[in-house]
């Protein structure tokens, strides 16, 4: 059974509880009420891949494996959206199940997730319509007409205007890691790496990359969620704005998991 546990060793966190302070999760769009306390979580990139068993026991069943991370209106995690099913994620069935109801467990130092069903209970699901989130589809209707932007990737100027904001509930998780960040003078200061989720499942600060080349050396910089607008062309290319320079955040205290939650007013910026 926990011969595919090995990956999920380092996890530090309980799921349900945010036992662990400082660990991170990947998302999101401006958001409301976003927390004020010191992030207690878990890293989205630490959850996504995860195998997820129906027990505890030696006879627990491997079900499924997460696959991504769902956000509500407000900035919260949703729901996993488990990949069940399939051989070598052919034939696979993604299926959302609630993000509260899973936890973490634990047995000579691996851990892996917990879901109170049976593989044929989710089975029985109904499918995730991945289709639903993706930024073209979002902003298909709004931007019919507008001309496309210049590729996330792309050193041409990004035309704003045929920019659409995605809305938070229209994104998810494992899609945000990668997306370009630009700056003050809509200059390209880095990509997003994963994103903070406090212990209440609210997104608290995104993770940027900053500098490095292929994504050596880089330096991970916590930018507040609040007042963060994440944008998509007509195409899916996903975009952040602040008004940040490269050379600010490359000034800026690095994040740190182990000092975050005692050090977070030092490691976090704010866009003002």
């Amino acid at each position: 059974m926990f011969s595919k546990l090995l990956a999920t060793t380092a996890l530090t966190v309980l799921l349900a509880t945010g036992a662990h302070a400082g660990n991170v999760i990947s998302t999101a769009t401006a958001a409301q009420n976003i927390a004020t306390q010191a992030p207690e979580g878990s890293l989205v990139s630490k959850i996504i891949g995860v195998d997820v068993y129906n027990g505890t026991g030696d006879n627990a069943e491997d079900i499924g494996e997460v696959n991504d991370v769902l956000l509500s209106k407000d900035g919260t995690a949703k729901s996993l959206i488990i990949g069940v099913g399939g051989f070598l994620n052919v034939g696979e069935k993604n299926v959302a199940y609630d993000f509260d109801k899973a936890k973490w467990a634990e047995k000579d130092g691996k851990r892996w997730l917990v879901v109170s069903a049976t593989k044929e209970e989710l089975k029985a699901l109904p499918e995730f319509d991945t289709k639903a989130y993706d930024p073209s589809m979002t902003t298909a209707s709004t931007n019919s007409t507008a001309p496309s932007a210049a590729p996330a990737n792309s050193s041409t100027a990004v035309d704003k205007s045929a920019l659409t904001e995605i809305p938070i509930d229209k994104i998810r998780a494992e899609d945000l890691i990668g997306t370009t960040v630009y700056g003050a003078d809509d200059a390209n200061v880095g990509k997003i790496g994963d994103v903070v989720l406090t212990g209440d499942k609210k997104i608290d600060a995104v993770i940027i990359d900053v500098g490095g080349f292929l994504g050596i050396g880089a330096k991970e910089v916590a930018v507040g969620f609040e007042k963060l607008k994440f944008m998509a062309d007509k195409n899916g290319n996903k975009y952040l704005y602040t008004n940040f320079t490269k050379d600010q955040l490359k000034a800026q205290a690095a994040y740190d998991k182990g000092t975050y939650a005692q050090a977070r007013d030092k490691q976090r910026l704010v866009v003002q």
